[in-house]
């Protein structure tokens, strides 16, 4: 199961324009690019995926359930320069 803060999915609507759903549903189909440890965040790991022809950034935990529980997501261009020109 995924787990997200109802109240960030509308923060990240709102603000930059990003369907938690529709992330929710790029990790089901798992269609995203890659899984790692987040390099800024000990203990997360990340799913890189495209959305919306650019790279963000996932970053998540799994809790006592297994449940991954996703605490953002983000465009980023350090990852796109090195995975958008991959996907082209």
């Amino acid at each position: 199961m995924i787990i997200y803060d109802i109240e960030k999915a509308y923060k990240l609507k709102s603000e930059r324009k990003i369907d938690i759903y529709e992330i929710i549903e790029i990790i089901i189909q798992r269609k995203y690019i890659k899984i790692m440890k987040n390099p800024k965040r000990e203990g997360q790991q990340i799913f890189l995926l495209l959305y919306k022809g650019y790279i963000h950034v996932v970053p998540f935990i799994f809790d006592d359930a297994e449940n991954i529980v996703i605490k953002t997501v983000f465009p980023s261009r350090s990852f796109h320069k090195i995975y958008g020109e991959e996907i082209k």
